[in-house]
């Protein structure tokens, strides 16, 4: 298992050792479901967004992947 760097800002950082404490687990395991949900969540948006588009123009083209694009988050 690869380890990381992270800066976090004081407050934040308590924060995170609060949640961790109260959930009986580390930094680093409470990170780890953070990150595994956020990917999972933004996976989802995304499928969310592809469909959405496809209902619009239906499955024979239009600018459904152009939309795409444009909507894509640039983080």
């Amino acid at each position: 298992m690869a380890k990381v760097m992270v800066s976090l800002p004081d407050d934040l950082l308590g924060a995170l050792d609060a949640e961790a404490a109260r959930r009986n687990t580390t930094r680093s395991g409470l990170l780890r479901d953070y990150v595994r949900e956020g990917l999972r969540h933004r996976g989802q948006e995304r499928a969310r967004r592809v469909q959405l588009a496809m209902s619009e123009v239906g499955h024979h083209g239009g600018d459904g992947v152009r939309d795409l694009k444009r909507q894509r988050p640039t983080a």
